[in-house]
């Protein structure tokens, strides 16, 4: 037994079924041994890294999949899209590959048996599939080349996905029934024109009090975020330091100071500091150290998501700040627990997004130096 890093991509298909969540609650919740997430990262992945990719390939369903779904089909100004999670704890490989399944058999429970869309022979054999849900490191001899290959793409073909889909085309293929999801899903009456005037992105942030071990709550606010032409463009594991944290909840600071007075309002903005980072802003004096995180403990899990009118549809979807006002059904009222421990943020206008992106820098990446760290 040894600890492995253990690498899954999700599809483009697997993110556009509304899945993604799911997928992540199994992984996050159905081993029987902890995982740490140490990195996750959204792809356009180029012909050149799927390419490269297939070498590494032993099973034919994979390559044919990927060859025929990335390369081939792959063609013009939209790239399909994956989502990279990079997972570290004993037999990581092994434990994942038992969450999500065998390529041609089917064993009740695993992610593969639920939502893969196998190919059978006249007999009934699998013999290949049509959507594997997601690629995975096969064994423990392969982790090197699959990940670093990855990392090796980590900038050119990852990060924020901002130009990857093509909006104009997307939504002249809506129908009524897409409009009638969006009405009444997220009370939005809109037409194609003013859709594609007010396509956003926003940033949602998944906070600590929901990412911890075996936890199923990540998936399931992942599941509640989905909606009609709301797609993921960017994902980040985030151990935010205490700079960071500083900067980022600046804004509320003088709203606590005006509400509850200089002393105690100052002692409640340290007190999401703490939350968020694991330390208070005077535990640290040298600021150096006030730009490291602290604590692996306290992760949160950072989405940018793209869509018309995706601020106030994924706000909706949050709730009220205080999870006791808001409504039944939204995030914060199912997974919430006070004002500081309300499960998720999300931005609240254009400008904020901007702002909050910019301290997050979803572009950035520490996989090439995870990879180094592990394998020299």
């Amino acid at each position: 037994m040894s600890e492995e890093l253990g690498l899954v991509l999700i599809t483009e298909k697997s993110l556009n079924r509304s899945i993604t969540g799911h997928i992540i609650k199994d992984i996050f919740s159905r081993g029987i041994k902890p995982l740490e997430l140490l990195e996750a990262r959204m792809y356009a992945p180029s012909e050149k890294l799927i390419r490269e990719y297939l070498k590494l390939i032993v099973d034919e369903p994979f390559k044919d999949y990927l060859n025929r779904e990335y390369i081939e089909k792959n063609k013009g100004p939209s790239r399909k899209r994956m989502m990279l999670l990079l997972f570290k704890g004993e037999d990581a490989i092994s434990q994942i590959r038992g969450i999500v399944g065998h390529i041609s058999r089917r064993i009740d429970g695993t992610l593969r048996n639920s939502f893969a869309e196998f190919i059978e022979d006249k007999d009934g054999k699998i013999i290949g599939f049509k959507e594997p849900v997601v690629t995975i490191i096969p064994e423990e001899r392969c982790a090197k080349n699959v990940i670093g290959l990855w990392a090796k793409y980590s900038q050119s073909d990852g990060g924020m996905l901002s130009d990857s889909i093509d909006w104009k085309m997307l939504l002249s293929k809506w129908e009524i029934y897409e409009y009638e999801t969006l009405k009444y899903r997220d009370g939005i009456t809109s037409t194609f024109k003013e859709m594609l005037e007010n396509v956003q992105q926003t940033l949602v942030l998944i906070k600590p009090d929901n990412i911890y071990t075996k936890s199923h709550r990540v998936g399931a606010i992942i599941d509640a975020l989905a909606g009609p032409g709301l797609k993921m463009i960017g994902v980040k594991a985030v151990n935010m330091s205490v700079e960071q944290a500083l900067e980022f909840y600046r804004p509320i600071k003088g709203n606590l100071i005006k509400k509850f007075g200089e002393e105690k309002g100052t002692a409640e903005f340290a007190n999401i500091v703490k939350f968020m980072t694991g330390t208070y802003p005077r535990e640290i004096n040298q600021e150096t150290e006030r730009e490291i995180p602290v604590s692996k403990k306290n992760q949160c899990l950072a989405l940018v998501y793209q869509g018309p009118f995706a601020i106030s549809r994924i706000r909706k979807k949050v709730g009220a700040t205080n999870p006791l006002e808001a409504e039944p059904g939204t995030i914060r009222r199912e997974f919430g627990h006070d004002i500081m421990k309300n499960g998720v943020h999300a931005s609240d206008s254009p400008e904020s997004a901007e702002r909050e992106l910019k301290i997050i820098d979803i572009p950035g990446t520490s996989l090439q130096d995870i990879v180094n760290e592990k394998f020299g």
